[in-house]
């Protein structure tokens, strides 16, 4: 069969090319030279790239530089920031599928402009220029919401809030009545849930808790089903507010999500937020399995 397959003309390769997925192309390009010609195309990796890719390499912070649509494509497997480093988006290598993060400026958060509660700092292990670190609120409620038109359609996403938990408060030590403050402010994680929130503009709402100090602790007594999460690098954890399947619309609307807690009344801090990812569930799952293992 795949004798008779190299013995096809170029153009119709590309076209049976088409129907395939990238990483059956780079596999299918080994085959002999006419399979390598058409795969490298750029009328075939015209069609592995995501219909959205002219907008958002128009908003891109930084233009790229590329002679191919193959070498374009590669470039877009990874981080790409844009609408002025406030989120980024990839494509998924093998699917060519795509994933966004907005960072936590892009997040409506309560009181994230008081200093008192809220401070911005620079991070390391973030791509994103800062991230929010919390200090002290009793009332925690992040808020956002993303346009769906921008996701491939017909794939199921998780949508996840990015956190770490502080090891320690910064220019305090154990003596420090600053300490004492931090660990009573994160005693709160331990006391109430987190809840995480998400809706759909198709009327779904979607609603679970998980605690952010003891992970493993139930909720069911609260009322709530468990928010599925996973550690990822660095001390990083991902809690999926929902999950949701983009529906072919020309127009399918806007996701919002929430994270939130006010009803135990205890202040909390020590908590980091960098954003919030949206990625296909297949990607979520691989990680939690990933870390699991």
């Amino acid at each position: 069969m795949m004798n008779l397959m190299g013995e096809l003309p170029e153009n119709c390769i590309s076209h049976i090319l088409c129907f395939t997925t990238p990483r059956d192309v780079c596999r299918l390009s080994a085959v002999n030279r006419t399979f390598s010609m058409a795969g490298n195309s750029d009328f075939v990796w015209e069609k592995m790239l995501p219909t959205q890719y002219p907008h958002l390499l128009e908003r891109l912070d930084s233009p790229l530089q590329f002679s191919s649509k193959r070498e374009l494509y590669l470039i877009l497997c990874h981080s790409n920031l844009i609408d002025g480093r406030t989120k980024k988006f990839w494509i998924e290598r093998a699917t060519g599928k795509l994933c966004f993060m907005l960072s936590a400026r892009d997040l409506d958060i309560c009181q994230g402009d008081d200093n008192h509660c809220w401070h911005w700092v620079s991070q390391d292990d973030t791509s994103f220029k800062e991230i929010a670190e919390l200090l002290a609120v009793c009332r925690l409620d992040v808020q956002g919401q993303f346009d769906c038109k921008l996701l491939s359609s017909g794939i199921a996403y998780a949508v996840s809030f990015r956190l770490k938990l502080h090891e320690s408060p910064r220019g305090t030590d154990q003596f420090d009545r600053g300490f004492l403050l931090f660990l009573r402010r994160m005693y709160a994680w331990v006391r109430k849930p987190v809840k995480f929130l998400l809706t759909t503009p198709w009327g779904d709402h979607q609603e679970s808790a998980r605690y952010l100090s003891n992970t493993d602790a139930a909720v069911e007594k609260e009322g709530y089903q468990l928010t599925p999460f996973r550690h990822v690098e660095e001390g990083w954890m991902e809690f999926d507010a929902g999950r949701f399947v983009v529906e072919e619309e020309d127009n399918p609307g806007l996701i919002k999500f929430c994270m939130r807690e006010w009803e135990g009344g205890y202040w909390k801090g020590g908590l980091l937020l960098e954003g919030v990812k949206i990625q296909p569930t297949s990607l979520a799952i691989e990680s939690t399995n990933a870390n699991q293992e």
